[in-house]
């Protein structure tokens, strides 16, 4: 089964790749060894029969010592029932589930090449290689506590550290795997995985300094940028796909994880979707990622399933391409995909995907790898407890080495002193110090001053056309009555765009495009002729297949007709409601942007072959009203398809 999936998904990923041709310069790379990896997706539930098969590799020709963490984001259920989850379980939480913010640190020392494998539930109670005489050639000191039943969700993140384990290693020599297990059933069933690569971020040359912090990229980088952009060929979800006498529906799960990671949790990352299908028309929406986001690829933009962008009767192909960009921090991605048999719902087969990271983040990202400097506090976990007290005393009765707790040795002279000890026991009575993750400088933004409005409702700063690839186009003529004209091989391939801003009322622009109650959206657009099919069914009706139907004389009457055509429309569009930081085009060589720099919002209606355009001329009219229900006046265009 494994087989044909893959050879289905290269035909998709060569399709796409063609349409949509990426920037080459990987930055974070899941493929060679670094100094710091970072595994998106860790999950134990034995309930589910689910289970994490963690591998970290030691690349070098020396020991090396890692400092990793768990980071846990498994949802919690806050209504105060003792025993609800949010995940598997007998009881369902019936409040609100809010991700866990905490960390389980780890302690890993490898010997020259070693691999160690482990699985998240039991982690590794025995070390495989013991202590030797001189402890050179051992796993000594290595700690990996198990997760237990779960359930869990979260991150693994390690970083190489110096024979000093406060100071992270500047030898990119690391490189890791993981395989999610799950039984299709009981555990005697049989087994479901998916493998994917850990992503590794290299050291650059200077290294990072002996802080708690470090710096991926920006003015002041110790390691390689998180990338600006994740791409991601895949499936769209409920695409069925054919193999020999086999057909599978496809799914897919998607799981991002913040570049950012800085203990307390920072603010939401806003998280971007440019979402293209086969024919590279393109569809857009966003979500709010608060340390790592687990979701059906259908469930990231709608509580509906069929009617998200993701769905494949929506996008209109089975294939498809998603560029994935993080605002306020870089993100990570891995792909879930999985087929499910229709002869055999209750197997699934699965597999794991990378996304392909590109261009580099100006900006930079924060990783705190451990806790601030804490004297006594021997496995960074960010207390300092009477064992790790009495360790210390061990250390400074020369019964033990200072490797056994090197952070009880405060000035690094190999030595530990009774003033050292003493300073770890006020750790313990008055606990560590808070990390305070340092502040970016800050970038000047431009305001741009614009020219009074000139309607009491809102002004319609911007109507026309821009291409599948997001560029505006420049009307190639006017008509008798001042009209732009666009003319266009294709009546499909397209974006209508409007741009709008508030009148002299000052009232906000209304944001939606769709009614689901059958009354007027905000956004309000007709057409003089029939758009494909001309269908009259409003789009949730037909799952987006059908076309649009035109309104003669272009009157916005309240006719229940008229209503229907305008929703039939805007249901189309990219967001809804309309998003003003989510524009749809690319302005002033590649940067997403209003085409008016006086625009507060902007609407985007991509059109497909469903609803294309027909040969000729066709007039296009527009209106859009504000929060108060004041209209702008009407804006048309005309669209000239020569084929």
């Amino acid at each position: 089964m494994k087989t044909w999936i893959t050879v289905v998904r290269i035909a998709v990923i060569a399709l796409t790749s063609l349409l949509c041709p990426l920037a080459a310069g990987a930055i974070a790379n899941p493929d060679e060894p670094a100094a710091v990896v970072v595994y998106p997706y860790i999950v134990v539930d034995v309930t589910a029969n689910k289970d994490t098969l963690i591998q970290l590799t030691n690349t070098s020709a020396q020991a090396v010592e890692a400092r990793c963490f768990y980071e846990n984001f498994t949802p919690e259920c806050t209504s105060g029932q003792p025993d609800a989850t949010c995940l598997s379980g007998p009881v369902t939480c019936t409040g609100v589930c809010i991700p866990r913010d905490s960390r389980i640190p780890l302690r890993v020392r490898m010997t020259a090449g070693q691999p160690l494998a482990w699985r998240a539930s039991s982690g590794l109670p025995q070390p495989p290689i013991e202590e030797t005489q001189t402890g050179s050639a051992s796993n000594q000191f290595t700690t990996i506590p198990a997760l237990g039943n779960g359930p869990f969700l979260g991150t693994l993140r390690c970083t190489a550290v110096e024979d000093d384990p406060l100071r992270p290693s500047r030898n990119n020599v690391l490189v890791g795997q993981a395989t999610i297990e799950q039984s299709n059933g009981p555990p005697s069933a049989s087994a479901n995985t998916a493998q994917y690569r850990a992503v590794g971020v290299k050291a650059v040359d200077d290294g990072p300094n002996r802080d708690e912090f470090l710096v991926f990229g920006g003015p002041t980088r110790e390691y390689e940028a998180c990338p600006a952009y994740a791409s991601l060929n895949h499936f769209f979800d409920g695409s069925p796909v054919h193999a020999g006498d086999s057909t599978a529906v496809v799914t897919t799960d998607l799981v991002l994880a913040n570049c950012t990671s800085t203990p307390p949790a920072t603010a939401a990352n806003v998280v971007q979707f440019l979402v293209y299908n086969g024919f590279d028309q393109r569809f857009s929406t966003s979500k709010a990622v608060d340390g790592q986001l687990i979701s059906r690829l259908s469930r990231i933009d709608s509580a509906d399933p069929t009617r998200s962008i993701f769905w494949y009767q929506v996008s209109g192909t089975l294939g498809g391409h998603s560029i994935i960009r993080g605002i306020n921090a870089g993100v990570h991605a891995v792909a879930i995909e999985s087929h499910t048999s229709g002869s055999e719902s209750a197997v699934v087969h699965s597999d794991a995907i990378n996304s392909h990271g590109y261009g580099a983040r100006l900006q930079g990202d924060t990783f705190s790898y451990r806790p601030p400097l804490c004297i006594g506090d021997c496995n960074f976990d960010g207390n300092v407890t009477i064992d790790e007290v009495i360790l210390g005393v061990t250390v400074a009765l020369d019964e033990q080495t200072v490797a056994a707790c090197p952070v009880v040795d405060a000035n690094g002279d190999s030595q530990v002193t009774i003033d050292e000890i003493v300073r770890a026991v006020i750790a313990a009575a008055d606990g560590c110090p808070q990390a305070v993750a340092p502040t970016p400088a800050p970038t000047a933004t431009p305001i741009p001053v614009p020219s009074p409005p000139t309607s009491a409702g809102p002004d319609i700063t911007h109507f026309g056309l821009a291409t599948a690839a997001d560029r505006p186009l420049q009307a190639d003529s006017f008509d008798d009555m001042g009209r732009p004209v666009f003319v266009r091989p294709y009546g499909q391939g397209l974006v209508l765009i409007m741009e709008a801003r508030p009148g002299v009322s000052n009232r906000s622009v209304g944001g939606s495009t769709f009614s689901t109650t059958g009354g007027v959206p905000d956004l309000q657009v007709l057409v003089s002729r029939p758009l494909g099919d001309g269908n009259a069914e409003v789009c949730e009706q037909n799952g987006l297949s059908g076309g649009i139907p035109a309104v003669p004389g272009l009157d916005f009457s309240p006719d229940s007709s008229t209503v229907a055509a305008i929703n039939d429309l805007g249901c189309r569009a990219y967001d809804n409601p309309a998003s003003p930081t989510n524009p749809c085009t690319r302005i002033d060589g590649g940067t997403f942007g209003t085409v008016s720099p006086v625009s507060k919002l902007q609407f985007c209606i991509p059109i497909a072959k469903a609803w294309a355009f027909p040969l000729g001329d066709t007039i296009v009219a527009a209106r859009v009203r504000d929060t108060g229900g004041g209209l702008s006046a009407v804006s048309e265009i005309v669209v000239r398809v020569q084929h």
